[in-house]
């Protein structure tokens, strides 16, 4: 276990106390379980190689947790304190007893405005029906609780897992062994959304195919200090935030009749930055939505006197080199639109701009 009770009952939690003062409260037997109240013993270490927690004697407590593993442990401690980093108003403790729900939650967490939050760091194999009647017990006792799996789950097909993305859609592993920790976030895609990814130039989940009954999966990799818990515990990876506002906006426009300003910009501002969109591609789209077909006419019109363009139209194309010029010195020379041209999806009338931008950047 990872908290005891010290002297005057004051919760002690193994790592955020001296070592010295808990061996020389372990020497006195001034150390309780916060269960049954026997005495316990600190144990681990840094000279011993491993997580510094407390113990019974053997067999004293049937509430003991002690056969946790070295990741469990080290599991709890990183996630209370990823909880009250984002969280400082709230009260994180360890290894808190819920008399309602007749559990000992690994994290728990008071919001200051009533919340209660049951965190579960679950890294041993769980039987479907046990998951359940945890589940169900912190329901009733109108408590949330969130589940993460430890990373040495992360291949295995278990029936608790797909159970938790049934119900809340997503999964977070974590590997707490590592500085900084490590997750990987799972959740559930429909297949329309896996076809509408298929557009997505910046791709970076990965898609694992059919997850049981539920539907495709998608996985992320990241750091556990980049994620952030939402309102009823849903958790929130920026990236796969940036990705769903980029596929929402990619569904808006390739069903769109003409091009939105403000849905091009909001699709390319996180790939190519927001000094490119205003400097360079909302000026073209003005450009082409002045005239769409100019470069067309002029590729096809050189050299067939009956198609040559006006003069006017010439001065146009003479008006769009020296742009060129310009952008070039200012560091965007014509090899460089042509890869932001790839940027652009190829989806309704935003492809025809797309290839505008090409043909602009093989002006002779």
């Amino acid at each position: 276990m990872l908290v005891a009770y010290g002297p005057n009952d004051q919760p002690v939690i193994a790592e955020e106390t001296p070592l010295d003062q808990l061996q020389h409260w372990s020497h006195e037997r001034r150390l309780y379980c916060p269960n049954c109240r026997g005495v316990v013993h600190v144990r681990g270490g840094p000279e011993k190689r491993t997580q510094l927690h407390f113990a019974h004697q053997k067999g004293e407590c049937a509430w003991s947790t002690e056969a946790e593993s070295v990741r469990h442990a080290r599991g709890k401690m990183v996630l209370a304190q990823w909880l009250r980093g984002q969280f400082p108003g709230a009260k994180v403790t360890l290894e808190e007893r819920l008399p309602g729900p007749n559990r000992i939650a690994d994290v728990f967490v008071r919001h200051e405005d009533g919340q209660r939050w049951a965190v579960e760091f679950q890294c041993a194999p769980l039987d479907l029906e046990e998951w359940r009647h945890r589940h169900d017990a912190y329901r009733d006792a109108k408590i949330v609780d969130i589940w993460i799996v430890g990373n040495n789950r992360l291949e295995k097909q278990e029936a608790f897992i797909e159970a938790i993305l049934g119900g809340m859609h997503e999964v977070m592993f974590l590997n707490p062994l590592v500085t900084p920790a490590r997750i990987w976030l799972r959740w559930v895609v429909t297949r329309e959304m896996a076809q509408v990814w298929q557009y997505e130039k910046k791709w970076t989940p990965t898609l694992e195919g059919w997850i049981g009954r539920l539907g495709y999966g998608a996985s992320l990799g990241g750091q556990l200090q980049d994620m952030r818990l939402g309102e009823q515990g849903v958790l929130i990876h920026p990236s796969r935030t940036a990705l769903e506002e980029r596929t929402r906006l990619l569904r808006e426009m390739s069903v769109a009749q003409c091009i939105d300003e403000a849905s091009l910009a909001g699709y390319l501002r996180p790939i190519v930055g927001e000094e490119v969109v205003h400097l360079i591609v909302i000026p073209l789209m003005h450009a082409y939505l002045r005239d769409p077909d100019l470069l067309r006419r002029y590729n096809y019109g050189r050299g067939c006197v009956d198609a040559r363009l006006s003069e006017a139209e010439m001065r146009r194309v003479q008006q769009a080199r020296v742009w060129l010029d310009k952008m070039a010195q200012r560091g965007f020379p014509a090899s460089r639109l042509q890869e932001l041209a790839q940027e652009i999806p190829f989806v309704g009338p935003y492809a025809s701009f797309a290839g505008y931008m090409e043909m602009l950047a093989a002006l002779p």
